[in-house]
């Protein structure tokens, strides 16, 4: 068995999971102080069950042992260890190679041990573990300082470790169990004898009393046989009593449920009857309904018709404004043609002045060619004349030329400035009007634009009125829908609660549900028969709402009792009841009736009937005698309570009619809730509260149907008028947008026209200022020419004075060519001034055509104006014609919905009347009904009297003798007579009472007694040969135990001093018993001689030599009972270098047999090592391991 893993996980300073792998041979754990080594041997010794948190180096507590965390780590919750062993050779008494033992303790103290994943109890582990050496108690594991131990604890305590070496440990456990059994085996004994020894006290006296009693039995059972034969003859007689008054009932329930269906038959009649009155109400009310809607129709059509006629007559208003400007169109179109006319006679006769002034402008211009070349050849005829001559008369030509140049530019200015002047005054007039015509089509217009934006805005808060209106009248409308069929529906509400109303008077009336008894007396007292009658108590009481059920229930059949004025009233009912045959009755007359008086307690809910009913003060006994003292509470769970609180002393309704009576039976079930008297009395008054309250809902709905209507009415008008308005806004609109189109085309021709007039305006004054400097400069030229020529002629005159001829002649010729270069000017002058006019007369002639264009263009507008209103007032009439026509039908249909309302409402009379012969035939129905029903009340009563006659003597046949009828009827015998036999059940009393007192139960005790005391005896036998199979066991224990110390102890004995030799180098030792006859309690001393030292006392020893002797015992006990694994924590540290080479040495040598882990500082022990793990702590208290195979040199971190 090798101990191959170790698992840590929150012991101590191993937070993190280790697991770390152990081979065989030596181990070596080392680190310095504090790392944490010694927690791995703790934790093994803690995971085979030290339960002792000290020996585990703790604080006292054992969760301690649970990491309890640093600054950067956190405590943990548990701390689990698990040990895992190979068990290939089954050393372990554990089917499988492997055993694993576990433990894990949290910090709320749970603990639990595990063995292969299964959860066990120390106690497992401590067994399984016995006698190998590595159990709680054993020598596996020896801590830190626990060597020293082995030689410095006292003799007796040094015992465990070497009974642990020796193998007995088992035995040990073996005998101390049985020695536990053999002590509770011996006070079990004791036990048995102190109860046998009372038992047998009373064995004799019940053997006596036992007899005694079986022959009570025997004769009681001869009377039991006898009775029973007289019970079973009571119940055949009981029993047919029964079955004779279940035919009668049979009989009578077969008439009442004949009559029953004959009544449902009339009231199911009577309530299809009304079905179908109510159906034809609601007919009417539709028709009704449909007359008011078409008369709303009507009225409506009406309201359109007028609007219809009011939009024709603002049609044809419309038309004849219309027909007006088109009428006034046509005239200015006439004028304008008659202007254009007039505008082209002018133009053709002003082209045909140019055309003659262009043929003047012709001849004139042949003339001056002519004249030129006159000029020219007389220039040719004088040029003989000589060269000053010719230079002065070449000058005289030039200065004359130019003279004549200056005259027509002159003449041509002052032309030009007369026709300017003349021009420009009528200019300056035409520009003045078509200013002021301008500035009045502005006007017109801005008004026309002012004009259309206001209909725009007229037109659209029509729109919006008419909107809102819209949505108003379909408020209304809705309004109106929903009062009408609120009216309708409370009119049938009405009728059906009137109905219902007059059918509940007619059956109040005929007392409907009274006894005919009570009818009989009542009609007596209405037809003055009778005196001092007041009435049932059902007229004279008034329940609070809600509680009819539980006052009906309460009252039960007391509810048509009759209330009298005295007794004298009382008796004269019973003697006509009496006289008529008319049945029975129940009077309460105010004189003698006496109140009750309620002597119980209420609690909770509960409160006393009287106090849920009103009547008259005089009534006051009468209703607390029937009332005062019954209870009505909730439920049926109070009603028990209640019940039970007053010791069942007192009648508990509850409020849904079921009943726990004064001595405690409970009547119950479903309770049909428009039966009752009161019930009806509280339908009817609610009814009566219904209708008035509806006739003043119907009347309210009415009114607010009217009022809806009327509203209605004045909304439609109001929005008829509106929408007129709005048409009427619209074609003004329309006709202010084509006038306002007209004015802004005019004004745009006349802002033109006034342009085009400034513009010639401006050029004209332009050309009269040039004319005039071009006239001023002209004439300042001529006037110097003139000198010029003057001096030139004379200077000529005096050098050629025979050319006078020549001259003269020249100078007329260049007179008349000046004359008619003038003459020419003016004809052109004249022609541009014609051309102008006609340019001008032709512009106008345009602007006539487009006026004249513009204005058929508007009167084709209007015209289409004028047909679109001729339509809508074809349509109008075309509507109106309709809609007489659908009020005209609508009249005829009112007619014939006014005939079916007529036939309906003969159809619900009729109906009304056969529901009242229908309910006629329920109510006879009914009273046959019901007094069947009383007869079958009597006969039920006889009935359940039989019934319980034989229910109770059945029960009284159980109760005697715990037997049923068919039990019984198989224990009868044959009788002759019933005297004989109860003759003989006497006789058998009489010996039963001469036994005097029996104790029956004293044969079972006596049984029970004898059967215990014969068990006791053998239980005694049983113990005593337990007892003495103990002792032997733990005789042979010892035995066993003595023998197998003996053995080892003189082996380890013999290991000792051959050991302590070895490692001391020489010397003596040796283990002795202080008391060799009790081997198996005595202590064990020690004894030792080191090389060249006489000890006395082992404390005399030096620590080192101490812990070396210790060593040797327990090499010597490994010698002789090897552990499979032993851990030795730092056992070697109190030893020098040479002990502690030997000490590695001789581990060595003996690892071959047990597995060794050794925690070291020691390097000799380290160089012994296979394989050593570091522990250190990288972080602070949180131990890491390190392995490190000496043998493969390779370290690596554990995790």
């Amino acid at each position: 068995m090798v101990f191959k893993e170790l698992e840590i996980q929150g012991f101590k300073s191993f937070p993190d999971k280790v697991k770390i792998s152990f081979d065989t041979g030596v181990t070596g754990v080392v680190g310095p102080n504090g790392s944490g080594k010694s927690n791995l041997s703790d934790a093994v010794r803690w995971v085979l069950g030290e339960t002792s948190s000290r020996q585990l180096r703790a604080a006292g507590k054992m969760e301690d042992v649970i990491f309890g965390g640093t600054r950067k780590r956190s405590p943990m919750g548990f701390a689990q260890v698990r040990l895992t062993l190979d068990n290939a050779a089954h050393t372990l008494d554990v089917d499988a190679d492997e055993v694993t033992i576990g433990r894990k303790y949290y910090r709320s103290g749970d603990s639990e041990y595990t063995i292969n994943g299964q959860v066990c109890r120390l106690r497992d582990v401590y067994e399984l573990l016995l006698d190998t050496g590595i159990g709680r108690d054993g020598y596996s594991v020896i801590g830190q300082g626990r060597i020293a131990e082995i030689v410095a604890a006292k003799s007796s305590e040094r015992r465990e470790i070497f009974e642990e070496a020796c193998g007995i440990a088992k035995y040990r456990y073996r005998k101390t169990e049985a020695e536990r059994r053999l002590a509770a085996a011996g006070e079990n004994l004791e036990r048995l004898r102190d109860i046998l020894g009372e038992l047998e006290s009373r064995v004799g006296p019940l053997e006596k009393e036992s007899a005694k009693a079986q022959k009570f039995l025997e004769l009681s059972a001869q009377r039991k046989t006898l009775e029973v034969t007289l019970w079973t003859d009571g119940v055949h007689r009981a029993r047919e009593a029964v079955r004779q008054q279940v035919r009668d009932y049979e009989t009578a329930q077969t008439d009442y449920e004949r009559f029953d269906r004959e009544t449902k038959a009339a009231e199911q009649e009577a309530e299809e009857i009304r079905m179908q009155a109510q159906q034809l109400t609601v007919a009417v009310e539709r028709l009704n309904g449909d007359i008011r809607s078409i008369t709303q129709q009507i009225s409506g059509s009406e309201s359109r018709i007028a609007v219809l006629e009011n939009d024709i007559l603002r049609n044809d208003e419309s038309a004849a404004s219309l027909q007006q400007e088109i009428t006034a169109g046509q005239q200015d179109t006439a004028e304008a043609d008659a202007a254009l006319q007039r505008h082209r006679a002018v133009a053709k006769t002003m082209e045909a002045a140019g055309e003659k002034l262009a043929a003047e402008i012709e001849a004139l211009n042949a003339e001056l060619a002519r004249l030129n070349a006159e000029l020219a050849r007389l220039a040719d005829a004088s040029t003989a004349s000589g060269a000053r001559k010719d230079s002065l008369r070449a000058e005289l030509a030039d200065r004359t030329a130019k003279r004549t140049e200056a005259q027509v530019a002159q003449a041509a200015a002052e032309a030009a400035g007369d026709t300017a002047r003349q021009r420009l005054p009528a200019l300056e007039q035409s520009a003045r009007d078509a200013a002021a015509q301008l500035e009045e089509t502005k006007q017109d217009l801005a008004d026309t634009v002012k004009y259309r934006q206001t209909l725009e805005e007229n037109e659209k808060q029509l729109g919006n009125i008419r909107s809102g209106l819209e949505l108003k009248l379909r408020s209304r409308k809705a309004a109106l829908d929903e009062a009408d069929a609120a009216e309708q529906r409370l009119g049938r509400e009405l009728d059906a609660a009137r109905q219902r109303l007059s059918v509940l008077r007619e059956l109040e009336k005929n007392m409907d549900g009274y006894q005919n008894s009570v009818r009989a007396v009542m009609r007596a007292a209405g037809a003055r028969r009778l005196r001092g009658v007041l009435g049932p108590v059902s007229t004279i009481l008034k329940v609070e709402s809600g509680c009819e059920v539980a006052i009906e229930t309460a009252l039960g059949g007391a509810l048509q009792n009759i209330v009298v004025e005295n007794e004298s009233a009382a008796k004269a009912a019973i003697a006509l009841l009496r006289n008529d045959h008319a049945g029975r009755a129940t009077f309460l007359p105010l004189d003698t009736v006496q109140p009750g008086v309620f002597r119980g307690r209420l609690s909770g809910t509960a409160r006393l009937a009287s106090a849920l009913v009103q009547a008259d003060p005089r009534y006051e006994n009468i209703v607390s005698n029937l009332l005062g003292r019954i209870i009505v509470v909730e439920d049926i769970n109070e009603a028990s309570r209640v019940a039970r609180d007053n010791g069942y002393h007192n009648k508990v309704v509850t409020m849904d009619g079921q009943v726990i009576n004064a001595g405690g039976s409970f009547t119950g079930g479903s309770v049909q809730r428009s039966a009752g008297l009161f019930t009806r009395k509280q339908e009817m008054e609610e009814l009566r509260l219904k209708a008035a309250k509806l006739q003043k809902d119907c009347l309210a709905a009415q009114e607010k149907t009217d009022q809806c209507k009327e509203q209605a009415d004045a909304l439609q008008a109001e929005l008829t008028a509106t929408a007129s308005e709005q048409i009427t806004a619209a074609n003004d609109r329309v006709r202010a947008e084509a006038e306002q189109k007209r004015l802004e085309a005019a004004a745009a021709q006349l802002e033109t026209a006034v342009q085009n007039a400034q513009q010639q305006m401006d050029a004209l004054q332009a050309a009269l200022n040039d004319s005039r400097a071009k006239a001023d400069a002209a004439a300042l030229q001529q006037a110097e020419l003139t000198a010029q020529i003057e001096q030139l002629t004379a200077e000529l005159s005096r050098i050629a004075e025979g050319s006078d001829s020549f001259l003269t002649q020249q100078n007329q010729l260049a007179q008349a060519l000046s004359a008619k270069r003038l003459e020419q000017v003016t004809r052109r002058k004249d022609a541009e001034l014609a051309y102008s006019q006609i340019a001008a007369l032709e512009q106008r002639t345009k602007d006539a055509e487009q006026r004249a264009k513009d204005a058929a263009a508007r009167r084709t507008a209007l015209e289409e104006s004028l047909a679109a209103l001729a339509a809508r007032s074809e349509a109008c009439r075309t509507e109106i014609a309709a809609i007489r026509k659908a009020k005209t039908d609508s009249q005829a249909t009112i007619t014939q919905k006014e005939q079916a309302i007529r036939e309906a409402t003969e159809k619900r009379l009729a109906c009304q009347q056969k529901e009242t012969e229908a309910l006629a035939k329920a109510r006879t129905a009914s009273d046959s009904r019901e007094e069947v029903g009383r007869e079958m009340a009597r006969l039920a009563e006889r009935k359940a009297a039989a019934e319980t006659e034989y229910d109770q003597t059945v029960a009284k046949l159980w109760d005697e003798y715990q037997l049923s009828v068919s039990q019984a009827e198989q224990l009868c015998v044959e009788f002759d007579s019933l005297t004989a036999l109860r003759a003989q059940v006497a006789d058998l009393r009489g010996k039963i009472r001469a036994l005097g007192s029996v104790n029956v139960s004293a044969i079972e005790e006596y049984k029970e007694v004898k059967a215990r005391y014969d068990e006791l005896s053998r239980q005694v036998t049983d113990v005593e040969e337990s007892r003495n199979e103990l002792g032997r066991m733990i005789a042979k224990l010892s035995a066993q135990m003595r023998e197998i110390f003996t053995d080892s102890f003189r082996a380890i004995n013999e290991n000792f001093s051959r050991v302590f030799t070895e490692l001391f180098g020489g010397g003596e030792a040796s283990l002795v018993l202080e008391d060799e006859s009790d081997v198996l309690a005595c202590g064990i001393g020690i004894r030792v001689a080191p090389p060249g030292k006489v000890i006395k006392n082992l404390e005399a020893l030096s620590g080192g030599e101490q812990a070396l002797v210790a060593i040797s015992i327990y090499f010597a006990i490994l010698a002789v009972n090897p552990a499979p694994f032993c851990i030795l924590d730092e056992i070697e540290a109190a030893l020098d270098d040479a002990n502690v080479v030997r000490f590695a040495q001789y581990l060595r040598r003996i690892s071959d047999k047990t597995q060794f882990i050794v925690i070291t500082h020691r390097r000799g022990t380290m160089e012994a090592a296979n394989v050593l793990y570091g522990v250190t702590m990288q972080e602070d208290g949180v131990s890491k391991l390190l392995k490190l195979d000496l043998e493969q040199v390779d370290a690596t971190l554990v995790s």
